[in-house]
């Protein structure tokens, strides 16, 4: 019976050994796991770890594993998984910049409308476009004015904002070198339903109503004399119209630019802006637009009149 129990005794302690010596091997690897863990903060390894915006895919083996060097890739079947004390760390992955690719320019149409290649005679222009219609060179909207009260003063009626106005002008250019004739211009003009008005200048419009828009010489002065008209040469057209006129203000600007391009088409010119650069699709629209705010400015007066 003491045989048996010292038997017994000797097999307790050989197994109290082996677990003994199991744990010190499972702590040794828990040491090492964790100083590979510390080095792969301190040294990132881009080829294990998933880029930003990369068209690569992560295998499920690379999520549901963790690569610990010489200790080799542990993944959830391993028999160390649950010992394995894992940190996850998030940094950023730098990535080398792409350029961008250049973008192209698109290009603005020609013109407009179907004229004839001609350049403009600038350099003899000797009338600008402010001279013969102030309100040209600006060409901006008349907001109503604001007024401020005082508390120390009685209150005062509001005085009634005058409405809105705005000129829109177009020029036809001579072609450079050129000049039109002043024979020339009066037969083009009556052609095109213009007429010469008390005030020296071609009319377009109706009798009983005011003019729609009116033509004048870039020559100073600017208006026609019948006595001297035989004997002009200016260097371009100036064709202004005040808004609001007595046709809806789109249709009118539509109106205007048909007559321009008859009138360049005409006497061979070339039909341009207000300040003698040539007209384009995008001037067209820009006008339109200014035309289009000019509209909604008057509804607002209207409103704030009625």
């Amino acid at each position: 019976m003491d045989m048996l129990d010292k038997t017994q005794l000797q097999w307790l302690l050989a197994g109290i050994g082996a677990v003994v010596v199991v744990l010190i091997y499972l702590w040794g690897i828990r040491t090492r796991i964790k100083e590979g863990l510390h080095k792969r903060r301190r040294r990132p390894t881009p080829g294990n770890e998933p880029v930003l915006g990369g068209t690569g895919q992560m295998s499920e083996d690379f999520l549901d594993s963790h690569d610990f060097r010489e200790l080799g890739r542990i993944t959830p079947n391993h028999h160390l998984a649950d010992k394995v004390l894992v940190d996850v760390e998030i940094r950023p992955i730098p990535r080398e910049a792409t350029p961008s690719a250049a973008k192209a320019t698109p290009s603005i149409a020609d013109v407009t409308l179907p004229v004839a290649e001609v350049a403009p005679s600038i350099a003899d222009v000797t009338l600008s476009v402010a001279e013969v219609a102030p309100s040209i060179a600006d060409a901006t909207l008349q907001p109503p004015p604001a007024f401020a009260e005082s508390p120390h003063e009685p209150r005062r009626e509001p005085v009634v904002p005058a409405p809105p106005k705005m000129t829109i002008a177009l020029t036809v250019i001579a072609p450079r070198g050129q000049s039109f004739k002043g024979p020339d211009i009066q037969a083009a003009a009556s052609i095109l339903g213009f007429q010469f008005g008390p005030l020296g200048l071609f009319d377009y419009g109706q009798d009983d109503s005011d003019p729609l828009f009116s033509m004048a010489h870039l020559r100073k002065p600017g208006v026609f004399d019948p006595q001297k008209l035989d004997d002009l040469a200016a260097p371009g057209l100036l064709l202004f119209m005040n808004l609001p006129g007595p046709l809806e203000e789109m249709k009118a600007l539509d109106q205007l630019v048909v007559t321009a391009d008859q009138l360049a088409q005409k006497l061979g010119g070339m039909i341009c802006d207000e300040r003698r650069n040539r007209l384009t699709n995008q001037g067209l629209m820009y006008m339109r637009g200014k035309v289009a705010e000019f509209q909604r400015q008057q509804r607002i007066w209207a409103q704030s009149t009625g």
